[in-house]
């Protein structure tokens, strides 16, 4: 079996070979990588690490991390991932440098085991917005004003490569400043225009630069210039508005920008800088964050209408809904306190649901038991837990 991949930046094919148990397999991987400025260390680290990703990734394993390397040589066996897979060895087999790139190919014995939880059996829908830029006037540097729109689409490519779980299912095409707003209640508005599941809230806190003047020492380096690239990310419960994770990242990386150049932050070019390589990278860790999170947890769902005692849901053959699948059925109610103070509460319905025909986006459910379904209806909710 072969298949063929683009990740991002890299080309990645990958074969199987399975052995007599059937859930080990040997899968080999190929990363390529461009060579940046000569830096031929960098290209093959990079090439190798997203080739032993996307074969643990592929086999149905979640990376947490990737080994460190020395001189492009595997310095141990050990991965850290979750328990939906396990990792024998990994052997480096191949490097070539051809016309600017470094393909590298590695091997993986590779033991995946069945999922830990019916709820990962669902994709769960994450929405967002493109990222404000908290402090425009640092864009200015490289003319990088659309440099949130492009990061937010990259996120979304990059869920799509290495969550199963977790998709970003819609971009809204509009700047949220999720900083200077109630975030629940935005969240539970754009939960409800998209039929998503969570609402992810990502502000870009810093986008600044340092420029170094060259010293009288090293004149010929030219100016030296590094860019702060920091944001703050909040994962929203899009029924209730309330606040699951939040994660901040932080990084610096050479800008190899010149001064007064006008940077096309959606272009391969700035996707392949030193810059953009370090946002792609830190993007991957946000993502396995939020996957590792979201994995199982309870996959939830509107309803659309209710007719004859069944009920038409918003999950389907994409979210991978089969026919059979057991679903519950609740209603979200807002309380008050004697202060005035606004509370959500979750009411569980007694009678389990069963699909009973599934389309792409939407499914058809009825009570188990057959009983009646009644007080039930449009924008309460079910569950796959």
């Amino acid at each position: 079996m072969k298949m063929n991949f683009k990740i991002a930046l890299f080309a990645l094919s990958f074969s199987c070979l399975y052995s007599t148990d059937s859930l080990a397999a040997w899968f080999s991987a190929t990363g390529q990588a461009a060579i940046l400025n000569g830096d031929r260390v960098a290209a093959r680290e990079q090439a190798t690490e997203e080739a032993i990703k996307q074969a643990l990734l592929f086999a149905g394993a979640s990376v947490r991390s990737v080994q460190q390397m020395t001189n492009g040589l595997l310095m141990d066996d050990h991965l850290e991932i979750r328990s939906s897979g396990e990792v024998n060895t990994i052997e480096l087999i191949e490097e070539v440098y051809e016309d600017g790139y470094v393909t590298v190919s590695i091997r993986a014995d590779i033991f995946s085991q069945e999922s830990q939880c019916s709820a990962a059996d669902y994709t769960k829908r994450i929405a967002t917005t493109y990222f404000p830029l908290r402090y425009g006037a640092q864009a200015a540097d490289g003319q990088v004003h659309e440099f949130g729109e492009a990061a937010a689409l990259r996120l979304q490519e990059t869920f799509s490569n290495i969550s199963n779980s977790v998709q970003i299912s819609r971009i809204e095409p509009y700047v949220l400043n999720w900083h200077n707003t109630n975030k629940g209640a935005q969240a539970v508005r754009l939960s409800e225009k998209t039929d998503a599941q969570y609402v992810l809230a990502i502000s870009i806190d810093d986008i600044s630069v340092q420029r170094d003047a060259a010293s009288a020492f090293s004149f010929w380096k030219g100016e030296q210039a590094t860019r702060n690239f920091g944001y703050s990310m909040s994962l929203l419960n899009g029924a209730s508005g309330e606040t699951l994770l939040t994660k901040q990242y932080r990084l610096t990386e050479a800008w190899e920008f010149k001064r007064g150049e006008s940077v096309d932050v959606h272009s391969d070019r700035f996707w392949r800088s030193r810059f953009g390589r370090a946002v792609l990278e830190s993007m991957q860790q946000a993502v396995i964050d939020l996957d590792e999170y979201a994995t199982c947890e309870p996959t939830m769902g509107r309803i659309l209408a209710v007719a004859n005692n069944q009920l038409q849901i918003n999950l389907g053959k994409n979210q991978n809904v089969q026919t059979g699948d057991q679903l519950t059925l609740f209603s979200v109610q807002h309380i008050q306190d004697t202060f005035g103070q606004q509370y959500k509460q979750f009411v569980l319905h007694p009678s389990p649901l069963v699909v009973t025909q599934v389309y792409a986006e939407t499914a058809t459910v009825a009570s188990k038991d057959r009983s009646l379904l009644v007080n039930v209806q449009a924008n309460d909710y079910v569950a796959r837990q």
